[in-house]
């Protein structure tokens, strides 16, 4: 089976200082131009169905718009996602303006939305971290009602006790909210879930499920992070095989919790899954679903 999903961190460089991501300790790498244009030109890559571009922040990538047209180029089976933050508002009105209306159709863009205005802000590291979200998903529904977006939850000791206010807050917005969990990194000691914790989120995830339509995806999202907290099984791993993420350093690595198995340019198939295989050290944990 062939690579499907393919996540690419441009940069690490961002405005937030986000207290469970480790970008701001990762130096100051940017991919180049050259390592891109390699990935693009792969074949390896041609049955693509994701690409997704991270950073770091993305909107400060050089040439982000010709990067994501020649990404549709490349892959035109993909569905294409940006991970941003979207603290900088007129910036991602910028890049969606000089966008071509194909892609724009083919667009989603992803942020994260982790608790009512002053949580969201002291968990982003920046005051107004809020007021420029809603700001940039105001401006982006208004001019580009068209393009796609959602929000995600990451769910720590600091906003557990607030999803279902945050749940709400997003539908106030207008866009989705999902629920992702915590990767570990030199940042996270101290935000992960203690029992009073996962107590509290799974309140508030009962409750936003008890007022979502039960066919659809939002709830079986709720559902999966349900499923998820009470220890009940992930999807199967694909990380190495189907989905491969690509650093800004111009290398691959096999997935978020092991970032120190890597592989070249050229060569993704190096990548292998720790010795003790895809139960090793994080893997018995993971919720990520890069499934085979």
């Amino acid at each position: 089976m062939g690579v499907n999903s393919l996540h690419i961190e441009l940069l690490h460089s961002c405005p937030c200082a986000c207290a469970a991501c480790d970008h701001r300790l990762r130096g100051d790498a940017r991919l180049p131009r050259a390592a891109l244009d390699a990935v693009l030109r792969d074949p390896a890559f041609s049955g693509l169905r994701l690409a997704s571009f991270s950073g770091g922040e993305p909107l400060l990538y050089p040439g982000l718009a010709k990067v994501l047209g020649d990404a549709a180029s490349a892959w035109p089976g993909a569905a294409l996602v940006l991970l941003t933050s979207l603290y900088l508002p007129a910036k991602a009105l910028a890049l969606l303006r000089r966008l071509p209306p194909a892609v724009l159709r083919r667009l989603h863009i992803g942020s994260s939305l982790d608790g009512p205005g002053p949580v969201h802000d002291a968990l982003r590291g920046r005051p107004g971290a809020f007021a420029a979200l809603r700001k940039a998903l105001a401006d982006i529904q208004r001019e580009f009602p068209g393009v796609s977006a959602g929000l995600t939850f990451t769910a720590t000791s600091r906003n557990a006790a607030v999803f279902y206010e945050t749940w709400s807050g997003a539908r106030a917005l207008g866009v989705p909210l999902g629920v992702q969990f915590l990767v570990p990194n030199p940042n996270t000691a101290g935000l992960e879930l203690d029992a009073a914790a996962r107590r509290a989120l799974a309140a508030g995830l009962r409750r936003a499920l008890e007022e979502t339509p039960a066919a659809s995806p939002a709830a079986a999202d709720l559902r999966q992070a349900l499923s998820f907290l009470g220890g009940g099984p992930t999807a199967a791993c694909g990380a190495g095989v189907t989905f491969l993420m690509l650093a800004p350093e111009g290398e691959f690595y096999l997935c978020p919790f092991h970032k120190d198995i890597k592989a070249p340019l050229g060569a993704p198939g190096a990548l292998r899954p720790p010795a003790a295989g895809y139960r090793g050290r994080f893997c018995a944990e993971c919720f990520l679903r890069c499934a085979r």
